[in-house]
């Protein structure tokens, strides 16, 4: 049983299949309409229980390769009569879950319904104790992103579903010592949590992937030119597959040499290079990789492109990967079809490659509908080799004509893909708004679905739409209360669009945009427990959006929970380390919650981020706390901390010479060398007086500077005498004791002239230290 089991999983491997004359042989020749005559497959359709698990798996497989073929890989295969149920029974209503309804450009949605059927017979439900076998949980892991990438938005339940099939497939999996089936599995598990944005779950196994392969793909820089006329080499980017001689694979020329490859169009432009030229000859040579490895380095491309923070930089960190599989000479068809549309996605956003990118999307719609390549070698691999719906691609095509200007033709593929809110879109753009309103109640008539009502709604402004779509879909359609509450939303009506936008999350939660928009309305009505659990559940589906975990913390703020406010605006500093604002937040939350160590981090980023940052309160406080060793958040003395925040007063007393507080927050850490506490409170003192020359004539600044000026001298004459038995130090103590007993004596006279009552004590007692002073200075003298 196993073998078989394992040899029909290879089926998609290229290897060699069972010489078996049933059904499994016409699953391998990819006769569908022989497969769908064939009388197991006519029994279960016909509601018949098949005792064969085999038979069940087997009906299950024809029906999703079959389903794959027609909405993926092309070309489209005419089903028989055979196939057809009973007209009363509306398939794409069976096939709605949480309110998602398939994509209207969906064919054949028999098929998904067969594989529905029967992996409900051969998956246990939760309730169910027994255990589906390591090949059926296998499949079903197929029909679930299968099924997800045939509806428009992400839904909990089959996220759910593939969550907890793939904890039962990894206990599976241990008795596997098939080294490319194992490789297999993790590149599809993997693809699977990026094709849901669980970027977490993502990430550990991209590291699995790469334990169990032994390989690691990295990139690194290497010099040339990417520009004809670029004089100086500089470095650029390529890939390194670490560990390829330590594994035994086949070559691609072995499994897919006779594999006709589609390739990538000629660039023909002034400026840029077909691909960089290095000065190494020898890293010019494409470096040609086994098909496993290829789809090692597509997943970690989908693993980046979800993971990292959208931009420039991080495009420029794919190239490479791309480009490596680009110009591979073999390798599957699905994943050179998944580079190219990888490469049309990045070239769009270039005015040097946008016209490659629209005539390469062109080519590939043209080829999935050709019947040029045989179906086995389109199959190839094509579980692990992110599959794209042909329909997006066809949309694909009709944005870059329109970023081309192309708007005529790009609407006519709209409309063909009934992709309405593009048609509004160019409608709009070609100020025919009321064309768009038209073409959708024309629809309507033939066929009223959720989306056109909500679509109409948006065409309109008609509240009605969304309610008659909110009962058409028998309140349970997440797309029909996500219109109503974005409608509300536009215009700022925020507690109506949170009643609404909560229950499109309710239906269905891993909606990104629905999520932010819940935020944000929840925050401008300070519903704070609102808010955060948004915020929460959006950053549980994107992790690298620094807004969001700002908006986050500032709802544990105001909730009055500051230590997950702290831990959530580190997530949000991860995702950008260079908006001061979060910093700021994060150095108030720091402080609050005793995280001593992240504040003074927090007030160095400042200092780089803000050259003249300064918050004296901040400053201040620290101060109090370390030099009183008070107990940080983990009950760790904070005295640790008194040298890095001597660096930062220094730095910014650099800066600022006469601002005495810096000087004087500074001595207050000075607690074991008195001498140079005393030199501190003495330019403390400086730059007090120099800012202030009038400051005997208020009672309470004539105070301040009364006290410091009794503890500079106390200091001084401190370090006096602890430096007798020192004979080093002797002369600088004394010019210090010199300098105390003359600031002594000026801060005397300037605030005896004033005799203001409060400060009387304060006079005397200073009288008396400096009378010390003068006559420790004489005995130094004298002796």
């Amino acid at each position: 049983m196993e073998d078989k089991l394992v040899n029909l999983f290879n089926y998609l491997s290229n290897e060699d299949y069972p010489a078996d004359s049933g059904f499994p042989k016409l699953i391998k020749e990819a006769a569908w309409n022989e497969c769908f005559q064939h009388d197991i497959f006519q029994r279960f359709i016909a509601g018949e229980t098949l005792n064969e698990r085999d038979d069940i798996l087997h009906v299950a497989i024809a029906g999703l390769l079959a389903f794959l073929q027609n909405n993926f890989l092309g070309p489209t295969v005419m089903l028989t009569e055979s196939l057809k149920f009973p007209d009363d029974l509306n398939i794409r209503n069976l096939l709605k879950t949480d309110g998602e309804e398939l994509n209207p450009n969906t064919v054949a949605p028999e098929l998904l319904y067969v594989c529905k059927l029967a992996f409900e017979q051969l998956i246990p439900t939760e309730d169910d104790v027994s255990h589906a076998n390591f090949i059926e949980r296998l499949w079903y892991l197929r029909y679930l992103v299968v099924y997800q990438r045939c509806l428009d938005d992400l839904v909990h339940s089959l996220y759910s579903k593939f969550d907890q099939n793939v904890t039962y497939l990894t206990t599976s999996m241990e008795d596997v010592d098939n080294l490319g089936l194992k490789v297999q599995i993790h590149t599809e598990i993997l693809q699977g949590y990026v094709l849901f944005k669980r970027i977490t779950k993502s990430e550990r196994w991209m590291t699995a992937l790469q334990e169990v392969s032994g390989v690691e793909i990295t990139i690194e820089g290497v010099l040339g030119i990417r520009t004809k006329h670029q004089q100086n080499p500089l470095p650029q980017l390529t890939v390194r597959a670490k560990g390829l001689e330590t594994i035994n694979l086949p070559s691609s020329q072995a499994t897919h040499g006779q594999v006709a490859l589609p390739t990538i169009l000629k660039l023909d432009d002034d400026v840029r290079l077909e691909k960089i030229q290095f000065l190494s000859e020898q890293e010019n040579v494409d470096a040609q990789l086994p098909s496993l490895i290829q789809e090692i380095v597509l997943s970690k491309i989908l693993y980046l492109k979800y993971s990292q923070p959208k931009d420039k930089l991080a495009d420029e960190e794919l190239k490479p990967y791309i480009t490596s599989l680009l110009y591979q000479a073999h390798g599957p068809w699905a994943t050179r079809l998944a580079a190219l549309y990888l490469n049309i996605q990045m070239e769009a956003t270039h005015k040097r490659t946008v016209d490659r990118s629209l005539k390469q999307c062109e080519e590939l719609v043209h080829l999935m509908d050709s019947a040029t390549v045989p179906v086995s070698h389109r199959l190839s691999y094509a579980f692990c080799s992110a599959l794209i719906p042909r329909w997006q691609i066809k949309a694909k095509l009709g944005d870059l004509m329109v970023s081309l200007g192309m708007i005529k033709g790009a609407l006519d593929l709209y409309l063909e893909l009934q992709l309405w809110e593009d048609v509004i879109a160019c409608y709009n753009h070609l100020e025919l708004r009321h064309k768009a309103a038209e073409i959708i109640r024309q629809e309507i008539e033939k066929q009223p679905t959720v989306t056109l009502y909500c679509l109409l709604g948006d065409a309109t402004d008609d509240v009605e739409c969304f309610q008659k779509a909110w009962e058409l879909s028998g309140e349970n359609s997440a797309r029909a209360q996500r219109h109503w509450g974005n409608y509300h939303f536009a215009r700022k009506q925020y507690q109506e669009a949170i009643s609404h936008l909560k229950k499109s999350v309710e239906i269905n939660c891993l909606q990104e945009t629905t999520l932010l928009r819940l935020g944000y309305a929840a925050l401008q009505l300070e519903q704070w427990e609102e808010a955060a659990k948004a915020y929460r559940l959006y950053t549980n589906l994107e992790a690298h959006g620094f807004e969001s975990w700002n908006n986050l913390s500032m709802a544990y703020i105001k909730l009055g929970d500051k230590k997950r406010a702290h831990k959530v605006l580190q997530e949000a500093l991860k995702c950008n380390f260079n908006n001061w604002k979060v910093w700021d937040n994060f150095l108030a939350v720091s402080i609050d919650t005793k995280n001593y160590e992240d504040a003074l981090n927090a007030y160095e980023r400042l200092i780089e981020l803000k050259d003249k940052f300064y918050d004296q309160e901040v400053l201040e406080i620290l101060t109090k706390v370390i030099s009183e060793g008070a107990p940080d958040a983990n009950s760790n003395s904070s005295h640790r901390l008194a040298k890095k925040l001597l660096k930062i007063l220094g730095h910014a007393s650099a800066k600022t010479p006469n601002n005495g507080l810096l000087f004087e927050l500074s001595s207050q850490l000075e607690m074991e060398d008195p001498l140079k506490k005393a030199q501190k409170l003495q330019n403390a003192y400086r730059g007090y007086t120099q800012t202030n020359s009038q400051w005997a004539k208020t009672p309470d600044c004539c105070e301040k500077i009364l006290k410091l000026c009794i503890t500079l001298c106390e200091s001084s004459l401190q370090a006096f005498v602890d430096a007798k038995a020192d004979a080093g130090k002797l002369p600088s103590v004394k010019s210090q004791l010199a300098s105390a007993r003359l600031t002594g004596q000026g801060c005397l006279r300037a605030a005896s002239n004033e005799n203001w009552e409060q400060n009387v004590a304060l006079v005397e007692a200073l009288s008396e230290i400096v009378q010390k002073l003068t006559t420790e200075l004489t005995n130094a003298m004298n002796q």
